[in-house]
């Protein structure tokens, strides 16, 4: 991976090379100018900026400007090494004078010595045992109690005046770097300070501090003085770093995210929605370099593990609320069924707790209560109907699951659980199998490699496409759906309100196929394409109850008299011949009944010698009935058999008894075959 298609780091740059805000000539001005100044009684220079804003980065491009000359030495002091106010006192003169002697030790060899013992004297805890790092790893090694003592009673005013002597013999001043003040805890910031004011008038010193002005005036503001005049009297010098301009940053953004999404196969990514989710959601969370680099590290992963699964977009625009207001996140994590739930079709359920939910989360959100309605207005439009009284219905939920929107609950639950759900597991399946619509061998292929228990939930999820499904794909896709509706197991369990059977599933998407084509000509030549593909008995009779005009199930796709041709050739076909494929027919019952009916008394009951149609037919007459009593959570499941219809279709009761007794001879006493015994006794439902 090259450098500029790694992921982005939240360090300071180091060089004018890595400049992208162009502030290196500012920077290197800056420090030419302060090389020109009089530090003869030293000097206290401020780099002030708002956390984030690159003053590290400003720092470090004057040091490239002081590093030019190289009798100009700058030494850094990192606070953050050291803990508690006791320790930096410590070491602060102590590690200035080991980076002095690090610096050309001959040279300032004298300053680093003095520095020592003035650090020495100043230190409130050196001779304390076992108190502090320094005192363990050097003072014992280095310097008796008796030498620090007698030090420690001539007091500093001998020392500070040898520092002071060395230093006027310098040709150019020490610059001293203290960095990410801000960053330290207030009694630390305080203690900071104090240091430097004890050495601010050395000559030839000159401190250069980077900090955030709000959170050390806050720091230093004590017993009612402000400090800001604290501050004043320290710092003599100090240059405000500009805020960054919006347009920057916008780049930067996207210079940042292109990386992430370039070779990313499948990704999702809605163009005509960024630039709304950016401008309404991300912008307003971005305010410097360092909130560009958060949210591109962080987003990196999320986006490169479900960018083909989710739409990046609307990953981009969480990714952004996780970051910077992770308060708001962690209510809509909790509210993830009332950002993502439409409104009843006939507006009845009551929504006042969702109301109050909604609610709730502005309040949250404070002063980005706005951003939170742009939020839902762009990634959870469902929830609109709280904030702006717009609705929306079930018909919305599938276009949300056909695009991969976090509004529908399945991908919002994926992207807070990084785990697929299992109807997102059918989904996607059901996404590959739409890319094989315009082929029918190809689309049948791969349902068949399908587990049959997904291929209910996989078929149903082709109704997500009915808007888009292209006309050549019409009859293809209707011979290959309709031909595995025997493949489709029946669910053992079904609650009390799943009315649905894998004809109904199968035959929703025919239906929808069929209501893409809008010419009535061009619709009955499809219908006629299809009936000669359809294998079994069971599709044709249903295929047509679709397309014809029977009462509660037809749909009047073609004329009325095509309608009554079709079904006139479908009846001599089953009675001319029995079927064929006996293994795959799935409601052989409502063939014959539907034949015995077209004929009424010129009706000719087929021979039922063959234990397979036997087999199919009793099956098809079997039937599953549940009931719940208003006190109890349980659902009762009773099985049932069609006693009348096969009584009908086999031409009386004691045919259909001795085609029993053939089936039992070669299947055995079934649980199918103690049905019908049960009803060939005389029993019957309670209800019957």
């Amino acid at each position: 991976m090259s450098s500029a298609k790694k992921p982005p780091v939240d360090n300071p740059i180091q060089s004018s090379k890595e400049d992208v805000l162009g502030r290196a000539v500012v920077a290197q001005d800056f420090a030419r100018s302060i090389r020109d100044l009089d530090a003869s009684q030293g000097i206290v220079v401020g780099v002030l900026g708002a956390w984030g804003h690159g003053k590290s980065s400003f720092v470090n491009l004057m040091k490239e400007e002081f590093s030019s000359d190289p009798e100009f030495p700058v030494v850094e002091f990192n606070p953050w090494l050291f803990s508690g106010s006791q320790q930096l006192t410590d070491v602060f003169f102590r590690e200035i004078s080991a980076e002095l002697r690090i610096k050309n030790g001959s040279k300032f060899a004298a300053i680093a010595e003095g520095l020592d013992k003035y650090g020495d004297v100043l230190s409130p805890v050196a001779m304390i045992p076992w108190f502090g790092a320094w005192w363990d790893r050097a003072f014992k090694a280095s310097r008796a109690a008796a030498t620090w003592w007698s030090n420690r009673k001539k007091g500093s005013r001998p020392f500070r005046e040898e520092i002071t002597e060395a230093l006027l013999k310098l040709e150019q001043p020490i610059v001293v770097v203290i960095d990410d003040i801000d960053r330290l805890a207030t009694s630390e910031i305080r203690d900071i300070f104090k240091l430097v004011r004890l050495t601010a008038s050395f000559p030839n010193i000159i401190y250069i501090l980077a900090f955030d002005r709000r959170r050390v005036e806050k720091a230093l503001s004590e017993d009612g003085v402000p400090g800001r005049d604290y501050l004043e009297k320290i710092v003599q010098l100090s240059f405000d770093l500009p805020a960054i301009p919006g347009e920057l940053l916008r780049s930067e953004v996207f210079a940042k995210l292109d990386p992430i999404l370039e070779g990313l196969t499948d990704l999702r990514f809605k163009q005509q929605d960024w630039s709304d989710i950016y401008f309404e959601i991300v912008e307003p969370l971005i305010g410097s370099l360092r909130d560009v680099t958060r949210l591109t590290i962080s987003a990196r992963t999320t986006i490169q593990a479900l960018g083909s699964q989710i739409e990046t977009v609307d990953l981009i625009a969480l990714e952004a609320i996780r970051v910077f207001r992770p308060e708001i996140f962690e209510e809509l994590q909790k509210i993830r069924s009332t950002l993502t739930g439409v409104s009843d079709s006939f507006g009845n359920l009551d929504t006042t707790r969702q109301q109050g939910e909604i609610e709730h989360l502005l309040e949250v959100a404070g002063d980005d209560a706005e951003l939170v309605r742009h939020l839902i207005r762009r990634v959870f439009p469902a929830a609109r109907r709280f904030t702006e009284k717009t609705s929306y219905g079930q018909d919305f939920v599938a276009i949300w699951k056909r695009e991969h929107r976090l509004a529908h609950i399945s991908y919002l639950d994926l992207y807070l659980g990084r785990t697929a759900p299992n109807d997102l597991i059918t989904f996607s399946l059901a996404e590959k199998a739409y890319t094989y619509f315009a082929d029918a061998e190809a689309l049948g292929e791969f349902l068949d490699a399908i587990p049959p228990e997904q291929l209910e939930d996989v078929i149903s999820g082709l109704e997500a496409f009915q808007n888009e499904y292209p006309l050549e794909t019409v009859v293809p896709a209707s011979i290959a759906l309709l031909n595995r509706i025997h493949k489709i197991p029946e669910r053992a369990h079904r609650g009390m309100f799943d009315i649905m059977r894998p004809d109904l599933v199968v035959g929703r998407v025919v239906l929808r196929l069929l209501r893409r084509i809008e010419d009535d000509a061009e619709r009955e030549r499809a219908v006629r394409a299809i009936l000669p593909h359809l294998v079994s008995y069971s599709t044709q009779r249903d295929f047509l109850q679709t397309v014809g005009y029977q009462d509660g199930a037809g749909h009047k796709l073609v004329p009325e008299n095509v309608a009554s041709e079709l079904e006139t050739e479908f009846a001599a076909r089953v009675q001319g011949q029995e079927s064929s494929v006996l293994d795959t027919e799935w409601d052989l019952l409502r063939v014959y009944w539907q034949v015995a009916e077209a004929a009424g008394e010129d009706y000719v009951p087929p021979a039922l010698t063959k234990p397979d149609e036997i087999r199919a037919l009793v099956r098809a007459a079997r039937s599953v009935a549940r009931s719940q009593s208003f006190d109890s959570r349980t659902v009762r499941e009773e099985e049932h058999l069609a006693w009348d219809a096969l009584v009908r279709v086999a031409g009386g009761e004691d045919n259909l008894l001795a085609a029993i007794e053939r089936l039992r001879e070669a299947d055995g006493d079934t649980p199918l075959i103690h049905l019908a015994d049960r009803y060939a006794s005389g029993w019957r439902p309670k209800d019957f």
